[in-house]
């Protein structure tokens, strides 16, 4: 009962520690992408394109002058007109305030959609590599005949597919969703039914019933 207890101790360490080690390792040799290197700190940015924004709100409130004049009416008539051109662009709008607080455009740019370009491609290599990566540990873990080993790597190499995917899920379609939820659901199923006895659980029960 003790052995049995370290064992599973043990598997469980190997788990987590494998999902560590893998985590930090794809951070330390494949950098994900950053926010700065492609737009610049302090630049305000109307992301009407890059992320379907399709009004936006001036900020501070506009002005209105005593005799019901909005200071800002002709500054927002400009910026709309700027910020449609930049929309037929496919960019967003980079942007200020004047002196009357009114919201006024500099430049389009398309750095934000470059980031989340960027970003949306890491996350697919991620779930790429965090797949093989997992795939193989646990067809290593299913040949194994140590059972705290075996568990530990089988335990691991699932983990670590599920982190790969969760990084990457916002942009699967729903047929790749639902293949990667049936494939879980058919190896859930067949560790139910093989008891796990093919990572060593369960194997001195067997060979005790045959004794019998």
């Amino acid at each position: 009962m003790a052995f049995k207890i370290k064992e599973v101790i043990l598997g469980v360490g190997i788990t987590i520690l494998f999902v560590f080690f893998v985590v930090y390792g794809i951070k330390a040799f494949y950098k994900e992408p950053k926010y700065e290197n492609f737009c610049k700190i302090g630049d305000q940015i109307d992301v009407a394109y890059s992320e379907g924004h399709g009004y936006y709100y001036s900020y501070p409130a506009r002005i209105k002058e005593p005799n019901g004049v909005d200071t800002c009416l002709k500054p927002a008539e400009a910026y709309e007109k700027f910020r449609k051109d930049c929309l037929d662009k496919k960019q967003d709008v980079v942007y200020e305030y004047d002196s009357n607080g009114c919201q006024i455009a500099k430049s389009c740019t398309s750095c934000n959609k470059d980031f989340r370009n960027s970003l949306n491609i890491y996350n697919r290599n991620v779930f790429i590599i965090a797949g093989i990566i997992g795939i193989l540990v646990i067809i290593i873990g299913a040949v194994l005949h140590i059972t705290s080993v075996s568990a530990g790597l089988f335990g691991g190499g699932v983990l670590t597919i599920i982190y790969g995917t969760t990084n990457y899920w916002s942009e699967l379609g729903d047929l790749a969703r639902f293949i990667i939820l049936g494939i879980a659901l058919a190896v859930l199923i067949y560790l139910g039914y093989r008891g796990f006895s093919f990572l060593g659980f369960g194997k001195e029960e067997e060979k005790a019933k045959k004794k019998r």
